[in-house]
C-alpha cells in the first residue's frame, strides 16, 4: 500500500523540512537530499497521533517486524546510495513532533562491501538531513526471527545519537542501521524533544526476518 501526502500545505511543509539539507554540490549530496525529501513526505503522510498507541507491524515483503506508536504510512522511492541506485521502502508513524520510521533498501548483491557502503551512506544521509553532529555511536544487536516469530539468531547493528537542526529548531535523532543479505535497514526516531523511553520501545522492538529458502 502506498500513501501519498495531500498537496498544498503538506507539499510546502515537505520542502521546508527537506530544506534543512543544503543545496547539493555533488552526486552524494543530491542523494542525501532525495532521502531527506522521501523521509519528510513519509512523516507528514503518517499524520500526528494524539498519544502512543503501540502495535506490531509485520512488513514481511521488507523482512522485518517492529512496534510503531500509531497506524503506519508507507512509501517506496528510488534513491541513490553513494552511487548505488536502490529502491527504498519506508514505514512510519508520528506522535506529536516525533517521528518513528523504518526503511529497507534492496541492494544489488549480498557482499559485505556493498552492505557496509550502503549503511555508511544511510548514516551520512540521515545525519546531514538535520545538519547534525554525532554525539555518540556504537554497536548493538538485532534479533533474527523466522516466519513464525521464533528466534533464529542475532545480526550486528550500528547505533548513533545525533544533535542537529530541523526547521531552524534544535532537534535530536536516535538511529540504528543493519544489513542482512542483500538488504540494508535503518530505523530512526527524530524529533525536537524525544521521549527516550518511547524511542527505545520502538528501536529495541525491531526484528529482522530470516529470508525464505530459495
Amino acid at each position: 500500500m502506498r500513501i501519498s501526502p495531500a498537496r498544498g500545505t503538506v507539499s510546502r511543509t515537505v520542502h521546508a523540512i527537506a530544506g534543512t539539507v543544503r543545496r547539493p554540490r555533488s552526486g552524494r549530496q543530491s542523494a542525501v537530499r532525495r532521502i531527506a525529501l522521501a523521509c519528510a513526505m513519509l512523516i507528514l503522510a503518517a499524520g500526528c497521533a494524539p498519544e502512543y498507541n503501540w502495535r506490531e507491524i509485520r512488513a514481511e515483503p521488507q523482512g522485518f517486524r517492529v512496534m510503531l506508536p500509531g497506524k503506519p504510512a508507507t512509501m517506496t522511492r528510488r534513491i541513490d546510495l553513494d552511487g548505488m541506485p536502490v529502491e527504498m521502502s519506508m514505514h512510519g508513524a508520528k506522535v506529536r513532533d516525533t517521528s518513528f520510521t523504518v526503511a529497507m533498501a534492496g541492494l544489488s548483491d549480498a557482499s559485505g562491501a556493498t552492505g557496509a557502503r550502503a549503511m555508511a551512506a544511510m548514516r551520512a544521509a540521515m545525519t546531514r538531513n538535520i545538519q547534525g553532529r554525532e554525539l555518540a555511536s556504537g554497536m548493538t544487536q538485532v534479533e533474527l526471527v523466522d516466519a513464525s516469530g521464533a528466534a533464529r539468531g542475532i545480526v550486528p547493528a550500528l547505533w548513533i545519537e545525533v544533535a542537529g537542526m530541523m526547521r531552524e529548531r534544535p532537534a535530536s535523532m536516535l538511529a540504528r542501521f543493519s544489513v542482512l543479505g542483500d538488504r540494508a535497514y535503518q530505523w530512526v526516531v527524530l524529533g525536537y524533544e524525544i521521549d527516550r523511553e518511547q524511542a527505545l520501545t520502538f528501536l529495541d522492538s525491531l526484528k529482522l526476518m530470516q529470508p525464505a529458502a530459495r
